[in-house]
């Protein structure tokens, strides 16, 4: 039989110290305390503390009071790089059903639970594992949890003013997205807002002479133009990031019955893959304003508010053996490449030369009416993180 390595050895007495009954209690009390979009300083300062707990050296970043950063660090020995381990603490403004364990099956119900508190209860569990074990690494721990993520009231603010200020790693793990594939690319994505404008006053039904001047009228045109547009996409190649994609969320337009309006408007994503940008999009948005206005003599105009950015990684970075090396140690299985078909903030990484990747828990019930996590995820997860750790920063 082969000597296991020291790595090996150091992952091994960590994860015998991962607790699957205190990985559900920690997610049920990140769920409990709600943390809205723009709202997040109470559970903050709560993570906060459960690092603080697990033997790190914590501190807030209040650039944004309603919404301050956790910072917390583990200083390795030296010689070794610096993993950021990152994510999320808002979660969508949307309602659910009060947080629920339920020990007999061993899951944790509520707004938030994948997306992405269980992420970040695996990553408290993976510290204190390997703090507990008595691991030492050459290199950092940075671990990082920012609020304003979910789009639209989020705007990525957060985390972006701290990659400016250079409270970054060399590379970081974001913990949600790809628990069964590692994504290496992922496509960007912006909201379209596009109006359709007639000139004048609100008229009544009969005092409108030209049926085409009504901006419901020439929404037909738009919704055919998307709807083909979308069509197209879907056999269009397929990228490692996936298929691209249009998509049409709500419709408005009128206040009463018998009012013809002045605005209809209709708003969507569009997500799109590397070699296309923002400005591929803008075009492609501006192409179909002219047409309407040509077609209808109506003003047509458009706002995209660009997500998250399209982006590929080589397969080869460091960052991505480790968490790959890991996955197969921690699981026994390997672990595919992949791309991410929702927008995360490892696009904010990449963006800033920050080589990054995802590992979360199955977030398949994110932003659902039933979201939920299970201990099995939680505990696969924080046994990555715990092995992506000594794998990347290296132990004494």
């Amino acid at each position: 039989m082969a000597a296991i390595s020291e790595a090996g050895w150091q992952c091994e007495q960590a994860w015998a110290r991962i607790s699957g009954h205190r990985l559900l209690e920690r997610t049920y009390r990140f769920v409990c305390i709600p943390s809205p979009t723009g709202d997040e300083a109470v559970f903050a300062r709560y993570f906060g503390q459960e690092l603080e707990a697990a033997g790190l050296e914590v501190s807030l970043d209040s650039e944004w009071p309603g919404s301050p950063s956790v910072l917390g660090r583990w200083r390795g020995r030296g010689g070794g790089p610096t993993l950021q381990l990152d994510g999320h603490t808002d979660a969508i403004p949307m309602p659910h059903r009060e947080a629920e364990l339920d020990h007999p099956h061993r899951i944790v119900r509520g707004r938030g639970a994948a997306d992405m508190k269980g992420g970040l209860a695996a990553i408290a569990e993976a510290v204190r594992a390997l703090k507990e074990a008595g691991v030492e690494l050459r290199g950092d721990v940075l671990v990082t949890a920012h609020g304003l993520h979910e789009a639209p009231l989020g705007d990525q603010r957060t985390l972006r003013s701290l990659l400016r200020r250079g409270i970054a790693g060399d590379a970081a793990l974001v913990a949600e997205l790809g628990h069964d594939h590692l994504p290496v690319a992922a496509k960007g994505m912006s909201i379209f807002r596009l109006e359709i404008v007639r000139e004048g006053k609100v008229l009544h039904e009969v005092e409108l002479t030209d049926r085409g001047q009504n901006p419901l009228s020439a929404l037909r045109l738009v919704l055919d133009w998307l709807d083909a547009r979308g069509v197209e996409l879907t056999r269009e190649e397929n990228t490692l990031a996936g298929v691209e994609s249009l998509f049409v969320g709500q419709v408005h337009g009128g206040d009463f019955y018998n009012r013809v309006p002045l605005v209809a408007e209709v708003v969507g994503t569009r997500r799109y893959a590397v070699p296309h940008s923002l400005e591929t999009v803008r075009k492609e948005f501006e192409g179909l304003c002219r047409q309407v206005e040509g077609a209808t003599g109506l003003g047509a105009r458009v706002e995209l508010q660009e997500v998250g950015i399209p982006y590929e990684m080589r397969p080869h970075e460091p960052i991505i053996t480790a968490v790959r090396r890991a996955y197969r140690n921690a699981t026994g299985s390997p672990l595919p490449l992949g791309g991410a078909g929702a927008v995360g903030n490892a696009a904010d990484f990449v963006a800033s030369g920050v080589p990054a990747v995802y590992h979360g828990v199955n977030q398949s019930t994110a932003h659902s009416d039933d979201e939920f996590v299970t201990e099995e995820d939680l505990v696969r997860a924080a046994r990555v993180y715990a092995a992506t750790i000594v794998e990347y920063c290296g132990c004494v």
